[in-house]
């Protein structure tokens, strides 16, 4: 009684099975063809990726700027335009009241790097060697230094009067 049961079941669950294959199949063979998929434009602009692999060359600008020598010598290449007499007077002053304070080394972390064309924008994080940390948005410009980025002159001079 109960192997009577057990195929009964069996050859039930195996009808409900075939006929619902069938109703499938006949539903998808009685349908119109599917409508073909179609791009859409929109003219808005995509959101600027951000440019992680310039990191290096950027990070290589900063360091140059905050090694020793003076900023009337090498390091004017890394600021946009050069360094004026006086301006280079002044940021060697700060430079060696700093580094007499024990700041240097500095260690840089570079973040949300941006780049439109030559302009390039970043948040820049300098930790001194005596645990004191600022962070300030830099911008660089593609120019004539090793690196092949120099930092704004704008942005060369708020990192130097935050450090003075």
């Amino acid at each position: 009684m109960i192997l009577k049961t057990l195929v009964t079941g069996m050859a039930a669950a195996a009808a409900v099975a075939a006929a619902a294959g069938g109703v499938t199949s006949v539903a998808l063979s009685a349908s119109p063809a599917a409508p073909a998929i179609q791009s859409v434009v929109w003219d808005l602009p995509l959101p600027q990726a951000p440019a992680p692999e310039l990191q290096p060359q950027l990070l290589q600008t900063l360091q140059g700027l905050a090694a020793g020598g003076s900023f009337s010598g090498a390091k004017a290449s890394y600021i946009e335009g050069g360094i004026g007499r006086i301006e280079g007077i002044a940021a060697d002053r700060a430079y060696r009241n700093a580094a007499s304070e024990g700041k240097f080394p500095l260690a840089f972390v570079i973040a949300d790097i941006d780049q439109e064309g030559g302009v390039v924008t970043a948040n820049v994080t300098a930790t001194a060697n005596t645990g004191g940390t600022n962070t300030q948005p830099v911008t660089f410009v593609a120019g004539p230094s090793p690196s092949g980025w120099q930092i704004s002159k704008q942005s060369a001079l708020a990192l130097l009067s935050s450090a003075g």
